[in-house]
């Protein structure tokens, strides 16, 4: 595909991480196309939580019309038992090991979620499985149950909600991770096999109460080498949850490994649950954003 380079729109500025209610965001696919229109974006992209598809992009592609669309995903995974995550850029969202991946990935969080459902029942949780399916493509993601029991348990109140959920899990004897078993090593290749490029998302959030809770891992430079053995394509350096000093560390590690950097903000849409949305006042984007995704996939795949 070519690189839409109008000249009124170089360079092609693009928040290059959000989500839609397709995972656990709280606006449908044409919602968040609107939202980047209005936020003067030149480029846009939806990276939900292990799903795209071929109705999703083609969505996308129709809402965003004149504007350049990234199919994309973020991808989880797990390394030494902790999370990570992936982004996915350029994907082929027609690709059959990649919806195979995503079948079996919707699969396990189901039968995790349908544990937790079950201990919030006993506790006056009022809603079933079929309840938490997205109103964009009847997809179905963990975190909705979060955001449903946040609101029906717990008073929208973040702490009194995550509290709970990993008391639950600990009883139930889960781990985040087991959200999502696969290592980072099978996710790159899982995007390389769709024809994508594969950037780790959010490395740090050091100081971000809810990374550390969640047990995401830290990334430090003996990592990051692994992952480029592996194949890494890039670093989401700039993001809400990376500190000045994070910003630096990671941005200097992806120079050293000849690595993209990208930028998000990680938009979940406004939510009584998440907060406030983050596109449009998470400013930390690279101006030529656009380029630096896309010029990396080309250099890839020629």
């Amino acid at each position: 595909m070519p690189l839409p380079y109008l000249s009124e729109r170089c360079p092609i500025l693009i928040d290059a991480h959000c989500h839609t209610n397709c995972s656990d965001g709280s606006l449908t696919i044409e919602e968040r196309i609107a939202m980047i229109r209005r936020f003067g974006y030149q480029a846009a992209t939806i990276t939900d939580h292990d799903f795209v598809s071929p109705e999703m992009v083609r969505r996308a592609r129709q809402a965003a019309a004149e504007m350049p669309y990234i199919p994309a995903a973020e991808f989880s995974a797990c390394y030494r038992k902790q999370t990570v995550h992936v982004l996915g850029y350029f994907i082929d969202e027609s690709s059959p090991v990649l919806q195979e991946h995503i079948r079996r990935a919707q699969d396990t969080d189901r039968e995790i979620t349908a544990q937790l459902l079950h201990v919030l029942q006993k506790r006056g949780a009022h809603f079933e499985m079929d309840d938490l399916r997205s109103s964009s493509l009847h997809t179905f993601y963990s975190l909705q149950l979060v955001k449903r029991a946040a609101a029906e348990l717990f008073e929208n109140d973040p702490a009194r909600t995550l509290n709970a959920f990993m008391e639950i899990q600990h009883d139930l004897g889960i781990l985040y991770a087991d959200y999502a078993p696969w290592q980072v090593q099978d996710i790159i290749d899982l995007i390389h096999a769709a024809h994508g490029i594969a950037v780790l998302a959010h490395p740090g959030g050091e100081n971000d109460a809810v990374m550390r809770k969640l047990d995401f891992f830290l990334h430090d430079q003996a990592a990051i080498r692994q992952y480029v053995a592996w194949g890494l394509d890039g670093i989401e350096t700039r993001c809400p949850v990376h500190s000045p000093p994070e910003i630096q560390f990671y941005e200097e590690l992806a120079a050293g490994f000849q690595l993209l950097t990208t930028a998000g903000s990680d938009c979940h849409g406004d939510d009584d649950y998440l907060g406030a949305a983050l596109m449009g006042k998470f400013t930390d984007l690279f101006q030529d954003g656009y380029e630096r995704i896309y010029n990396r996939w080309k250099e890839v795949y020629p």
